[in-house]
């Protein structure tokens, strides 16, 4: 892990920013990932270890971002707009917590349906796997 750098308030503009476009990122990923879930198939082996990889890794920064708003809210003489402008950023890092989880949680689901199993499968139980689905519908 990279040395802790503190910020001073007068950072708190820009990580709203920064936030704000890593939601929405997030849940452009997350609605994508959704439409996988019914067509698994799309997906590989390898793209579902990616989107693991990616969203375990935001962990570190996410909990740099929080740690640092945390520290900001412990400012004795923080202005009424800073405070609002604080609880924004708070919104936002506990919405990319909540998304980072249901991708990771999707991403789970959907590693055990990727063409990469799809393609193990024998005929039998590709057969068997395609009428379970069709009873779904």
């Amino acid at each position: 892990m990279a040395e802790r750098i503190w910020h001073p308030i007068s950072k708190l503009e820009f990580f709203i920013e920064h936030t704000r476009g890593w939601v929405a990122d997030s849940r452009e990923s997350l609605a994508t990932y959704e439409e996988a879930r019914d067509k698994p198939h799309v997906l590989t082996d390898a793209d579902v270890t990616r989107i693991k990889k990616v969203f375990t890794e935001q962990d570190e920064s996410l909990t740099l971002f929080e740690e640092q708003s945390a520290a900001w809210g412990q400012l004795p003489d923080l202005s009424p707009s800073r405070r609002q402008k604080l609880q924004i950023l708070n919104d936002q890092l506990a919405e990319l917590r909540k998304i980072r989880g249901q991708v990771l949680e999707l991403a789970e689901h959907l590693s055990a349906h990727t063409i990469d199993k799809v393609m193990a499968m024998s005929d039998m139980e590709a057969g068997l796997h395609f009428l379970a689905q069709q009873t779904k519908s």
